[in-house]
């Protein structure tokens, strides 16, 4: 469930801002609200109380415009979120945004590959796999310090150009992501893609 607040804050900022009408938009594709809204249980369910203790510290790459940090802000309400995206046009975007919704969250351009954390992460978040390379992603992995628990996405929409490493399977995704066997693990059906198969988003939640 959307707070209203929150939804009538991105309606406004589209009636404000008409030239990011389309862009911003497909935030809202129902496969993006269905993973956003699964991540978000699954990360509940698995962590216990971990949001509700004070000033965790969370890391959102391929963030985008923040909408998924404002969703999970509003679910977590004490915790601080770091939202990263390459992409500098997405942070004029996300400053943009009404401040309510933009509290508990820090927007930061940057490169998943070079990446310094500012502070120690409690849990690392990376909702676009499928946009980077396996060279962009092994340098991000590495990166991640060990014991820092992480919820990692992909999926199997190979149609869209900037999709460059999508997985054929769960199986698939695991083995290309690094992702432990004794880690959770669960694939969800999101739609179809243009030839009427299944549209599925993988997820995996574990501790590197």
């Amino acid at each position: 469930m959307i707070p209203h607040k929150l939804l009538s804050d991105w309606m406004m900022f589209l009636r404000t801002n008409p030239e990011h009408l389309q862009r911003f938009s497909e935030c809202f594709w129902p496969s993006q609200m269905i993973s956003k809204h699964y991540a978000l249980d699954l990360l509940q369910e698995h962590m216990g109380n971990w949001g509700e203790i004070y000033e965790r510290q969370i890391y959102i790459f391929g963030g985008w415009y923040g909408v998924f940090a404002q969703l999970m802000s509003e679910r977590f309400r004490s915790i601080q979120i770091y939202n990263i995206d390459v992409d500098p046009e997405c942070e004029k975007v996300f400053n943009l945004l009404p401040v309510d919704g933009r509290k508990n969250i820090t927007h930061i351009t940057a490169d998943m590959a070079d990446f310094e954390y500012h502070t120690t992460p409690d849990f690392v978040i990376n909702t676009s796999t499928e946009h980077v390379t396996q060279e962009t992603y092994d340098a991000w992995w590495n990166n991640i310090p060990a014991g820092t628990k992480y919820l990692i996405q992909s999926n199997n929409f190979f149609e869209i150009d900037e999709h460059i490493r999508c997985a054929n399977s769960l199986e698939e995704f695991v083995e290309m992501n690094n992702i432990q066997h004794n880690d959770y693990k669960s694939s969800i059906k999101v739609g179809q893609r243009p030839d009427g198969s299944a549209f599925f988003r993988f997820m995996a939640l574990g501790e590197k």
